[in-house]
């Protein structure tokens, strides 16, 4: 069980998940803060289930994970502007992918657009959803799955999902990474917030295909030809060059890139 106590006594953020909900057991983090009355919800507040019973990754598909073992919890954000939601996402799998590496040693990359990966093997998951009050942002949900002590998957995932103490053939305090997350991420909140061009160069460093030529799909249809991947522009948007040298640019929500 995860030992909310340790928690707080490591944790040395000034805002990011100083307040917190815990839950044993949960349906989704997600759904959960999305039903909150205004009054409730606070900004940088972390709600986590030690396991989801129902977990959802982008398209909705299902999460799996081990009760007890891992990491799912969402933050919630109350930015002072709209937009640029998708860097800010992309800054919380930066700050993940720092923290794995800096915790067992092994390089962490970005899949396109939402995933973290290690060796090549899927570890972690992030799923982005806002609540509006009108045509306002009332918060920004950023849900995030880490799969830290899981020792087993089921079916196909045997060969493409992973944890990190399976890459590290040792178990993983799960108090003290997210505690190290969250610290990371509080610095690349107000990074986020300045438009650090430094963020985006730091974040298009760890995309899978950054700098060579790939094959794209857009809604599932793939486009004619190789483009260089140039990663993402300050809007969030994915940029990439023809062999002709024409710019393209797409958003997360219908282009695919294909590395293999």
């Amino acid at each position: 069980m995860f030992d909310i106590d340790k928690y707080q006594t490591a944790l040395s953020t000034q805002w990011l998940g100083q307040s917190l909900i815990y839950f044993e057991e949960l349906d989704s983090t997600n759904t959960y803060m999305k039903k909150l009355s205004d009054g409730e919800v606070a900004h940088g507040q972390l709600c986590l289930a030690d396991h989801q019973r129902r977990g959802r990754g982008q398209y909705e598909r299902n999460w799996e994970t081990a009760p007890g073992k891992n990491l799912t919890f969402t933050l919630a954000f109350m930015p002072p502007e709209a937009g640029r939601f998708h860097i800010l996402t992309l800054a919380c799998a930066r700050a993940a992918i720092a923290e794995i590496e800096e915790t067992i040693n092994q390089k962490a990359v970005i899949k396109w657009p939402n995933d973290v990966f290690v060796n090549q093997k899927k570890v972690g998951g992030l799923l982005t959803e806002a609540v509006f009050n009108g045509n306002s942002i009332d918060r920004l949900l950023i849900g995030i799955g880490l799969n830290i002590n899981q020792e087993q998957f089921s079916g196909e995932l045997q060969s493409t999902a992973s944890s990190l103490k399976q890459e590290s053939t040792s178990a993983i305090d799960r108090e003290a990474f997210l505690c190290g997350f969250l610290s990371r991420l509080e610095f690349e909140y107000s990074r986020w917030l300045r438009h650090d061009i430094e963020l985006v160069r730091s974040i298009n460093k760890k995309i899978i295909g950054y700098g060579k030529w790939v094959d794209l799909q857009v809604d599932d249809r793939p486009l004619d030809g190789e483009f260089k991947l140039l990663g993402v522009n300050e809007e969030g948007e994915l940029t990439g060059i023809s062999k002709e040298g024409d710019l393209e640019t797409f958003s997360h929500e219908q282009i695919r890139v294909i590395t293999d």
